[in-house]
């Protein structure tokens, strides 16, 4: 019949369901804030249910108790937000190197609303950020993720978490990579504005007629737009090699929390 479902099948979906869903909220792009909620759990419900045949579920016996129960529920949800919020933090990076750029640009105080996490960040910011969401969609490496939900059940089956020493330090250095990423994307620009400040207080000690701050607020901005596109194309490469890496690193976590 077809409403003939054992109850240990159910039990394994509700579980799927739950990692799948914990995943698809917290990673960029599925879980943006401006994707209704429903479509969220469609989208969760869909993937779990394409992803459930592929899943090997060997001899996995579920607690009994409602406390034993809910605790394994919330071991999955906790495995879906290590992996959806680890690969936010290269888009967190992403978005520090804007501001960093903004701020020696002038733009410091020139604030948009970002309807992904519905903040306040700077105009840079939000560019060097769709920027990159747009090099992450061109790169289909929002497909890692739909591979990563398979290959997470593989890497930790069910109720097979483990949080180790190993896992905090690797987390603490995804934490780390935030400022590395940020230094490294927006190192030209912030140079090429710094010695424009510098140029411009050596014309300020020479020629004291020449009103330095009505010249140096449109000359940084100017300068700092055209550094921007110039390294357009090193952007490029950096952030695909970011995203590179970022794959690996979700891996080797997931490796990590299922040994």
């Amino acid at each position: 019949m077809l409403f003939d479902f054992p109850l240990h099948k159910f039990q394994q979906f509700i579980f799927v369901f739950v990692r799948v869903g914990a995943i698809l909220i917290s990673v960029p792009f599925f879980g943006s804030g401006n994707i209704p909620a429903r479509l969220k759990v469609s989208l969760a419900f869909l993937v779990s249910l394409i992803s459930y045949p592929l899943i090997e579920f060997n001899g996995i016996i579920f607690p009994a108790g409602v406390l034993p129960l809910s605790i394994a529920l919330a071991s999955e949800v906790f495995i879906g937000l290590i992996i959806g919020y680890s690969s936010r933090l290269v888009f967190a990076g992403v978005q520090m190197a804007g501001h960093l750029i903004g701020f020696q640009m002038g733009f410091g105080i020139v604030n948009v609303i970002d309807p992904s996490t519905s903040s306040q960040i700077s105009v840079t910011s939000q560019f060097e950020n769709i920027l990159a969401m747009l090099i992450f969609l061109s790169i289909n490496a929002h497909h890692w993720f739909l591979k990563g939900i398979v290959e997470s059940f593989s890497l930790i089956p069910l109720m097979g978490f483990h949080f180790t020493g190993a896992i905090a330090k690797m987390m603490v250095d995804m934490f780390k990579d935030i400022f590395i990423i940020g230094i490294k994307l927006g190192a030209p620009i912030i140079a090429a504005l710094f010695f424009t400040t510098i140029a411009l207080g050596l014309v300020a000690r020479t020629v004291p007629q020449i009103n330095v701050f009505i010249i140096g607020f449109p000359l940084q901005i100017g300068i700092g737009l055209l550094i921007m596109g110039l390294t357009m194309s090193f952007f490029n490469m950096a952030v695909k090699s970011i995203f590179v890496q970022m794959g690996n690193n979700m891996y080797l976590l997931m490796k990590g929390m299922g040994q």
